[in-house]
């Protein structure tokens, strides 16, 4: 079976404390282009995280990127990945990341009070929605410890596929030094960077959408 480069469906992987309607700005300028969106189940009773079984371009924001380092496999043909990064916490070769005790405190405020934390969350990453209605919280922890711990750094080096970073440089929650110590000058990957938060998607969706279709651009159809 062959297919057009530019008909490859676009898989949709969003962050934590958001679920796929996340994506529906980026689907809508996308116009006819096949999306499909997995979810990590935090508003939902059940996840569903399937990727294409077909040649597909994988889109990950945040949390999503990290996961898609892990699991794109070798039907991904690119990745473009957005306010993303190959790991999040700290480690001991790792001292840009994000502190451990920043993610634990966040783990004590969603175990206590999770409407509240999410809510201060997801306002300080740039935006004020109400929450949906229903909270999967072990789903949540397990992706609080994946943002802790999860370390892609390997998996990137062994991507075979062509790789778009976008990076906003007002981003609160994965700043620009966290950014650039996972994807730094001369790895071969090229971050596009936007003046902008932590949800370039919904607040530069036009953008974001430019460069998903770029990619299919830099792609041999199959």
């Amino acid at each position: 079976m062959t297919m057009d480069a530019a008909s490859l469906p676009i898989a949709l992987v969003h962050g934590w404390a958001f679920d796929p309607t996340f994506w529906d700005a980026t689907r809508t300028a996308l116009g006819p282009a096949r999306t499909t969106c997995t979810d990590f189940g935090f508003f939902t009773p059940q996840s569903t995280l399937v990727l294409p079984q077909v040649p597909y371009i994988g889109v990950g924001h945040s949390l999503g990127a990290l996961w898609l380092l892990r699991h794109h496999g070798p039907l991904c043909r690119g990745l473009v990945l957005i306010n993303g990064f190959s790991r999040f916490g700290t480690a001991a070769d790792f001292p840009h990341g994000i502190p451990r005790r920043v993610i634990e405190r966040m783990h004590t405020g969603l175990i206590r009070e999770p409407e509240g934390l999410l809510h201060s969350f997801r306002l300080r990453a740039g935006i004020d929605t109400p929450l949906p209605s229903h909270i999967e919280r072990a789903r949540l922890e397990q992706g609080l410890m994946a943002l802790m711990d999860m370390d892609c750094r390997t998996d990137l080096q062994r991507v075979t596929c062509p790789v778009h970073v976008i990076a906003g440089t007002d981003d609160a929650i994965a700043p620009p030094a966290l950014t650039r110590a996972c994807f730094p000058p001369g790895c071969g990957m090229e971050t596009q960077w936007i003046d902008g938060g932590h949800l370039l998607p919904l607040t530069h969706t036009a953008t974001c959408a430019h460069a998903i279709m770029a990619m299919t651009g830099r792609i041999t159809a199959p």
